[in-house]
């Protein structure tokens, strides 16, 4: 996304991280915050890369000083939440700390009544769940790993799972965050709160900036009341074909499942999951529908099915994980063309949402393969991202497949920001 801006290139060559600066660094940050060092390093390793301290923050007072030393040292770092995401992206220019969030994992405010709950950002989303389920509510966002991810992690990364087919991403959900810029000033913006940031809406520029722009410390949700009864039903496909008449048969206005998942195994073919959620009686009339204009016996699958499928893509261990988004429209399209194409390769499709998943287990594709894929889904109207690659595939084409006005847009984000490049140097946009 072109070169290093010339004012970043002359900060960086007046700083030079050697050994005793980066025996500085490390005691300025041990005196604001909890620190690791040496083998404790080796867990936050990207892209073969270790940093030099992992920082474990347990208050956002914490993260604050943590970032005004790294700004006054223009040490460049990476912000940790479960840790299940944060692998995708380009490898970093430079990488010498990790901040570990999951010490801020506390409630900060929470009103039933209100439908509102305030929380840390290093607080699970099963914890959440935990906390909000006691009054029979819950925050719709259904992360494959619910045990290990974080909330700010979830929002950072703006991924949910199979559910988002009702219930959106979790931007959707997300009235305000509270926030350390790289700076190390605190901001507050979204509903209820006083201090916002003229021009920018930052709850939702937050929300999948990956954490390239601002540390996440609290954030606020509006929850939902649980569904009475959720449903899931199975259909084995004969092949790839059949996606097309599917989808025009799930085309019904009376028909709104709480997901639809398409995925390919190796060896077991294609199936299709819908997921049905509300009052037991519209379960039940729903699930008469769906048989009725599909005009197939879907066989009725467990939660516990459901959860695995929810995280089969981050259970894999691929060698190589894309992530194709398309106008939903397209998805039976794009599914139909990676049938013919990449036979080898394991798919899971958020069938109703245009996103496609699909891995290699074993022998990463060749680069041209994966040009060409990217290709088809610019056909589609829509995008490719290597979520998991090879640092020399990463290298050669880039991760986030973010071309014209959208990379501009990312450059000049990160320069207001971060203009010291300070947060996740190069891992989002290029050069910065």
């Amino acid at each position: 996304m072109g070169q290093t801006p010339q004012h970043l290139l002359r900060l960086r060559a007046c700083f030079v991280y050697n050994a005793d600066t980066m025996r500085e660094v490390v005691d300025a940050l041990r005196a604001v915050a909890p620190v690791e060092t040496e083998g404790a390093c080796a867990a936050y390793t990207l892209d073969g890369c270790t940093p030099v301290v992992v920082v474990k923050p347990t208050h956002a007072v914490e993260v604050g000083a943590v970032m005004q030393v790294c700004h006054r040292y223009r040490a460049p770092g990476v912000v940790w939440g479960g840790g299940t995401h944060v692998h995708t992206g380009n490898p970093a220019s430079q990488y010498l700390w990790a901040m570990d969030m999951r010490g801020l994992a506390r409630a900060a405010d929470y009103s039933p009544a209100d439908l509102v709950v305030t929380v840390e950002a290093g607080m699970t989303l099963s914890a959440l769940q935990g906390i909000l389920g006691v009054h029979h509510q819950w925050l719709p966002v259904d992360a494959p790993l619910p045990d290990v991810q974080t909330v700010g992690g979830i929002v950072a990364s703006g991924d949910a799972g199979p559910k988002r087919q009702r219930y959106g991403l979790p931007r959707e959900w997300l009235l305000a965050v509270r926030a350390v810029l790289p700076s190390g000033e605190s901001i507050k913006a979204g509903v209820g709160v006083v201090k916002n940031v003229a021009g920018y809406d930052l709850p939702r520029l937050l929300a999948g900036s990956w954490g390239t722009l601002g540390v996440l410390v609290e954030l606020t949700f509006k929850v939902a009341p649980l569904p009475e009864v959720c449903a899931a039903y199975c259909l084995p496909l004969e092949g790839a074909h059949l996606l097309s008449d599917l989808r025009d048969a799930l085309n019904h206005p009376l028909l709104q499942p709480e997901m639809l998942e398409v995925t390919y195994r190796m060896g077991e073919g294609w199936q299709c999951v819908c997921g049905l959620a509300g009052f037991e009686e519209d379960v039940r009339w729903q699930s008469n529908l769906l048989r009725e204009r599909t005009r197939s016996e879907w066989l009725p699958i467990t939660s516990e099915e459901v959860e695995q499928l929810r995280g089969r893509y981050l259970f894999a261990r691929p060698t190589c994980r894309c992530r194709c988004v398309v106008p939903p429209a397209q998805t039976a399209d794009l599914l139909m063309w990676l049938s013919r194409r990449f036979a080898e390769a394991e798919v899971q499709a958020h069938f109703g949402a245009g996103v496609v998943r699909l891995w290699w287990a074993e022998d990463p594709p060749a680069m041209e393969s994966l040009r060409e894929l990217r290709e088809q889904t610019h056909r589609l109207g829509g995008f490719c991202v290597l979520e998991h690659a090879p640092v020399g595939v990463k290298r050669t084409l880039g991760v986030w497949d973010a071309t014209g006005g959208a990379a501009k847009v990312m450059r000049r984000l990160k320069e207001r920001f971060d203009p010291q490049a300070i947060l996740a140097p190069g891992r989002f946009v290029e050069g910065l």
